[in-house]
């Protein structure tokens, strides 16, 4: 059992809360450092990281080393934070959502890597596998534990809160909602639960115990899912798996599953956990990993050479590279050892440790700037005519490619905004693309269940159709009430989705008693008993649409099908008349 410097990790974690509520202030606030990313990065990176690895770390005996090795490790790790705040630069033109969670994932794999060999340098013990391992599994429970902690204060406050406020006291929910009373309080439970549980060393390793128990039972499934899978792709061809859209993410995660299975069941290959029959069959199995990553590697090649590179292919080839190596390391030791290949797991994994260390802070570096490849690649395919520049994807380069993105979409604002003003529009204000998108207009009237009876549809009824379902963000769509974007998103997806989803429905009636008739296009969705639905009327000489929503449940035990294809069909007048302000006209919709 360690001993722990009590009063010191209080402190500590106070600080840090108080550290992490100035550094949130500022970002609501919109003041220093939140508009200058390139300092507010490497600050937000101090207060969680220094502090939150000398609270996993700390001991009596090692304060002054700790603290060394840590600082040591931030002095690293700011000046990539750095550079991800100069891609969020300037400030506030562009969503750094993708930005922020990659910077954010990676230096925490980062840390969770390095604190293993910090804790030992500190404590002067030797890095060798069996200390790692346990290091690696302790910090995660420990910190996975102590967030539970955190979050279960904060909802004990929360629920205190509601309490005394419904009796009329509304002190108490007021003081628990301040971020300057939740800040430090919360950063305070969290370093008492780090302090609880890491003087509960027996409990922890109890709790590894147990889960390596059940990644016991899970390796052999898993291993069996690859042998059969391998076995059965001569049989079926690849087309099938990367017809799915994610076949490679599958081979990915199956992978992952059977890496992180076999790391957990063998730990340091020192004791046996399976009798040698057993033993002897998942070794083969074990060895075919290389060839899932070699598959994986495949369908990305065919993705990358359809689309071009983007951040989540570059993801993907980093993942797969990272996996293909365990897995080949495996391998190579179960070719070179047979039976006793688990004796070379410790030196796999420490030499590798390092490698994913470097590589997760690697690409928070310009070495290895995903967003520029990504750019790079995507503008290849316009200069080389494969796509035109309208159909460059904007949107996704505005979200997920930063400040590189950001500087060429300027460029090009600048270089058409008066050649084509249209085009720098777009680009100033790219539309995300259509969810499903329908492969053509016949695909839709083929599907259309005409009521009351079969008619001929006008030409404007049938562009506003065939034009929305093919492109949602046609200006028929775009131009739409607010209200209707949530029906907008659901239609082009309700009628692609043949299995789940009624035919389309389009209705003629005189909806507004003028003697003109209207249309109304409605589909239905089998499952939840949900229909929507696209209202086109005509005003003048142009052609107008609006969003149909169900005004209540259907009732208990209400057929939709047998509603949209045979139900009667009426005008049914609306319960609230619109109201009228002046010029102002308000209604329904």
């Amino acid at each position: 059992m360690p001993h722990l410097p009590r009063n010191l990790m209080i402190a500590l974690s106070l600080a840090q809360g108080v550290a992490l509520l100035f550094l949130w202030r500022a970002a609501a606030d919109g003041t220093w450092p939140s508009r200058t990313p390139v300092v507010g990065f490497p600050l937000w990176t101090f207060a969680v990281v220094w502090p939150g690895l000398i609270l996993l770390g700390l001991e009596v005996g090692n304060k002054a080393r700790l603290f060394k090795l840590v600082s040591l490790f931030c002095a690293v790790s700011m000046p990539l934070a750095a550079y991800m705040g100069w891609q969020a630069t300037p400030a506030g033109e562009f969503p750094i959502g993708s930005l922020v969670g990659i910077c954010v994932a990676t230096l925490l794999i980062a840390c969770f890597k390095a604190l293993m060999y910090l804790q030992q340098w500190a404590g002067g013990r030797p890095t060798d596998y069996d200390a790692l391992f346990a290091c690696s599994w302790r910090n995660f429970l420990v910190a996975g534990l102590a967030a539970a902690v955190t979050f279960g204060v904060h909802a004990v406050l929360h629920l205190w809160g509601l309490l005394f406020s419904a009796i009329g006291i509304e002190f108490f929910r007021e003081l628990f909602g301040r971020d300057w009373f939740l800040f430090p309080v919360l950063a305070v439970a969290f370093g008492v639960g780090v302090l609880i549980f890491r003087r509960l060393v027996n409990l922890i390793d109890g709790i590894t115990g147990l889960l390596e128990g059940l990644m016991r039972l899970l390796l052999p499934l898993a291993v069996a899912v690859v042998v059969i899978f391998l076995a059965a792709l001569p049989f079926t061809g690849l087309t099938p798996l990367w017809e799915t859209g994610n076949g490679t993410e599958l081979l990915l995660w199956l992978n992952a599953l059977v890496l992180f299975s076999v790391n957990a069941v063998y730990q340091t290959g020192r004791d046996a956990p399976y009798p040698p029959a057993v033993h002897r069959v998942l070794c083969p199995g074990i060895a075919l990993l290389p060839v899932l990553c070699a598959l994986a590697l495949y369908g990305l090649s065919l993705r990358v050479g359809q689309y071009g590179w983007s951040v989540e292919r570059c993801w993907a080839l980093t993942v797969c590279a990272l996996l293909a190596t365990f897995s080949t390391g495996y391998a190579w030791c179960i070719v070179r050892r047979r039976g006793d290949w688990p004796q070379s797991l410790g030196r796999v994994n420490r030499t590798l440790g390092w490698v994913v260390l470097a590589l997760m802070l690697f690409v928070n570096s310009p070495l290895l700037d995903f967003r520029s490849i990504s750019l790079a690649s995507q503008f290849r395919r316009v200069d080389t005519g494969e796509i035109d520049l309208r159909d460059f994807d904007f949107h996704y380069a505005r979200h997920h490619l930063a400040r590189p993105a950001w500087l060429r979409m300027q460029a090009l604002i600048d270089a058409y905004e008066h050649s084509d003003p249209e085009l720098a529009q777009l680009i100033r204000e790219p539309v995300p693309p259509a969810p499903v998108r329908v492969s053509s207009a016949d695909d839709v009237w083929e599907r259309v269940v005409y009521r009351p009876e079969r008619f001929e549809v006008p030409a404007g009824v049938r562009a506003i159709v065939s034009r929305f379902f093919v492109d949602p963000y046609s200006p028929y769509s775009r131009d739409s009430m607010p209200g209707e974007w949530g029906v907008h998103y659901m239609l082009p997806y309700m009628v692609s989705r043949s299995d789940d989803y009624h035919d389309p429905v389009l209705v003629r009636l005189d909806m507004t008693g003028d003697g003109e008739p209207e249309y109304a296009l409605i589909v239905g969705d089998r499952e939840h008993g949900y229909a929507a639905g696209l209202c086109i009327y005509r005003r003048g000489d142009e052609w107008r649409s609006f969003v149909l929503a169900m005004r209540e449940p259907l009732p208990e035990g209400a057929d939709l099908a047998q509603s949209l294809e045979h139900g009667e069909i009426a005008a049914v007048p609306p319960a609230f008349r619109d109201l009228k302000l002046g010029e102002l006209i308000l209604g329904g919709i």
